[in-house]
């Protein structure tokens, strides 16, 4: 046998006993596998993907979303008023009402958190917690537009049998534009007072406005 046949045997015999380890790999030529994600998604990322479904339309996602978010950050301020927006539109007053509070408890400047808030609260007819955020509202921007604010107070105060608090706010609300249902909470609180024929007068301008809304619609 020669030198050479005994080597290439030994050779052999080694690597299948494994005595001979496999060259190393080096760095720049390893590749590892992808491991699935544990990292928390960021809550800008999950904000944008919730405004979206928004508006789609698809509400019930977007309030998931929006929840992540907060989870995330719960300093979005305006994670939590979107979420109350989507609540109002799911007729969740509860939870509409929650989820703007948060909102205001970190802003209290912006009117339209406190505007939601305050007809959130109507709705579950929490009739005077209404009319100390409304009111605090219009105290606060007496400049601005407020026609959806002195409704929701003027409803309130009707709730309440503050008659001449309500006549008040609807002829406010009124002042800002004329609306049906302005005109008809105004009719339903001169009959309340006892005022029939300004009751009447104000109910045939509601329907007036009613028809015209019907033939616009047409």
């Amino acid at each position: 046998m020669t030198q050479a046949t005994k080597y290439t045997r030994l050779l052999l015999a080694a690597l299948a006993l494994g005595a001979i380890a496999a060259p190393p790999v080096r760095a720049e030529e390893y590749i590892e596998p992808p491991k699935p994600s544990t990292a928390p998604r960021r809550a800008g990322d999950v904000f944008e993907k919730a405004t979206d479904l928004m508006n789609q339309g698809q509400w019930e996602a977007a309030v998931t979303e929006y929840q992540i978010a907060i989870q995330a950050d719960p300093g979005i301020v305006e994670a939590y008023y979107r979420l109350g927006l989507l609540y109002q539109r799911l007729r969740r007053w509860a939870q509409c009402a929650s989820s703007a509070e948060k909102a205001y408890r970190l802003d209290q400047r912006n009117p339209e958190i406190q505007a939601l808030w305050g007809h959130a609260m109507l709705r579950q007819g929490r009739f005077p917690e209404t009319i100390w955020v409304l009111e605090g509202l219009i105290r606060l921007n007496s400049g601005r537009s407020l026609q959806a604010v002195y409704y929701d107070l003027a409803e309130a105060c009707f709730a309440m049998k503050w008659y001449d608090r309500s006549v008040d706010y609807c002829q406010r609300h009124l002042q800002a534009g004329e609306t049906p249902q302005g005109h008809a909470l105004l009719a339903r609180t001169f009959l309340a007072q006892g005022f029939k024929d300004k009751a009447l007068s104000e109910m045939q301008k509601s329907v007036l406005l009613y028809q015209n809304v019907d033939d616009l619609l047409r």
